[in-house]
Order: C-alpha cells, then sequence, then structure tokens
C-alpha cells in the first residue's frame, strides 16, 4: 500500500537538501532499473547515473530552469540504447534493421518504464524525484559529456535527493476511459480541470498567479515544429531512422 500512497501523493519536487544519498539506497535504486522490463527481453535502454556535480553542471548549462540538476545529489539519464542488439548482430553474424519508428519508440517507452520504476523506487526509499524531459533539448552537449556512442539517444532524466521543502499536490484530470474512449467527455474534463486549477495557481505558496491550465499548457507548444528541429535530426542521425 505505500507504492500506492506514494504514487496517490506525487508532486513536483525540485528542492533538494545538501545531503549525500547512502550508498546503500543508490545500489537498490540500481537493481531496481535492472530489474525493469523490456519488449522482447530486447534490453534496449540504458540509464546512467551522474553524481559527479561537474559533470551535471555542464549538462544543465544547456537546460533552462533545470538548476535542481546541480543541486539534487543524484541525476539518472535515461536512454533508448540500440548498442547490446547491434553488438549481439555483429557476434551472431545476422542482419537485423532496427532503423525505423516503432523500434525507437520500444526502446524509448522502455527507458521511460525504467525512469518510473527508479522514481517510485526512490519515493520507497524516502527520497523525493523528478522527472527532467528537457534532456532532449540539449542531445549533442550530453552525448558529449556522458560519452554516449552508437545507438543511443537520451529520453528523459530524473533528479533524486532529499526533500528539503514540498509543494502543493496539483489537482488531477482524469485519463481513463471504460469500454470506448469518449472525447466528449474528455472536453468536459477539461473546463472542469480549468477551474481546479485556477483555484490551485491561486492559492499555491509559491509562483502564484491567476491562470487556468488551458491558459498555460499551450505555451511549449508555440513554434514546436521549430524548437523540435534540433531534436528530430539528432534522433535520425543517430537511431539512423530513414
Amino acid at each position: 500500500m505505500q507504492v500506492i500512497e506514494n504514487i496517490l501523493k506525487r508532486r513536483l519536487e525540485r528542492n533538494y537538501k545538501n545531503t549525500a544519498i547512502e550508498q546503500e539506497k543508490i545500489d537498490y535504486l540500481i537493481k531496481v532499473i535492472n530489474s525493469s522490463p523490456t519488449s522482447t527481453n530486447s534490453q534496449d535502454f540504458s540509464a546512467i547515473i551522474v553524481e559527479d556535480k561537474e559533470l551535471r553542471q555542464k549538462i544543465s548549462m544547456g537546460l533552462e530552469t533545470q538548476s535542481h540538476i546541480v543541486n539534487a545529489p543524484l541525476f539518472i539519464i535515461f536512454c533508448a540504447d540500440n548498442n547490446r542488439l547491434n553488438h549481439v548482430a555483429l557476434k551472431e553474424n545476422k542482419e537485423i534493421r532496427t532503423d525505423n519508428l516503432n523500434n525507437f519508440l520500444t526502446a524509448s517507452g522502455d527507458a521511460f518504464i525504467a525512469a518510473s520504476f527508479a522514481y517510485n523506487a526512490a519515493l520507497q526509499l524516502g527520497l523525493g524525484a523528478c522527472y527532467i524531459g528537457m534532456v532532449r533539448a540539449s542531445l549533442e552537449a550530453i552525448k558529449e559529456t556522458l560519452n554516449l556512442e552508437g545507438n543511443i539517444v537520451p529520453i528523459i532524466g530524473l533528479t533524486i535527493g532529499y526533500i528539503e521543502s514540498q509543494n502543493e499536490i496539483k489537482p488531477k484530470i482524469n485519463h481513463v476511459y471504460k469500454q470506448k474512449y469518449n472525447i466528449n467527455q474528455l472536453k468536459q474534463e477539461v473546463d472542469v480541470y480549468d477551474k481546479d486549477m485556477l483555484t490551485y495557481y491561486d492559492s499555491r505558496n509559491a509562483n502564484a498567479k491567476n491562470s487556468t491550465w488551458s491558459q498555460t499548457c499551450l505555451n511549449p507548444f508555440i513554434n514546436g515544429t521549430e524548437k523540435a528541429a534540433p531534436v528530430d535530426a539528432f534522433i535520425k542521425k543517430t537511431w539512423g531512422l530513414k
């Protein structure tokens, strides 16, 4: 039940204490990550644990508003990784084709699952954690900093540490539909969620504002195609997508 309670109480955690994480807990996180499933047992993800502060500073330089990468004692980057399959194909003298979108989506999904495993394990160990999707905004720098070679693409990051102060829990919107998808229900739920988020934004302790979810959620997607162009180019080149 504790795992479920942790999930239900999930909140944004970015304020970390300057306290090192015990090696025993880091070892548990490694075991959990290595226990994460992969599609068809393809072992198509890798996780890079970054404790060195200088490396974390280099990574954060290209990521706006992500200073907690430096402040957190532990940062993990989860990557879609085809290098194991490529190595085995050479070893077994077999030709494989992984230069397709489906393969990349599968490996990315496995990386996300592993990150979720690590997140929940961190909370179970009494730590806080925060997902960092913006790692994909600095792929070339991360590649150079972490010596990424071959078919490996950073997908998501995770900061982990002891929490200095907790943020409020955001209201939740429904994502689940029974038997069949219902877009009319979805639209009604957005209207309700806007009211809930207006109250939340207005009353929260830090960065209070008079705004709804609909008024804020689109900002990252304005000029989205132009912003995504370097990411798309990196993925196509590194993964060999046609």
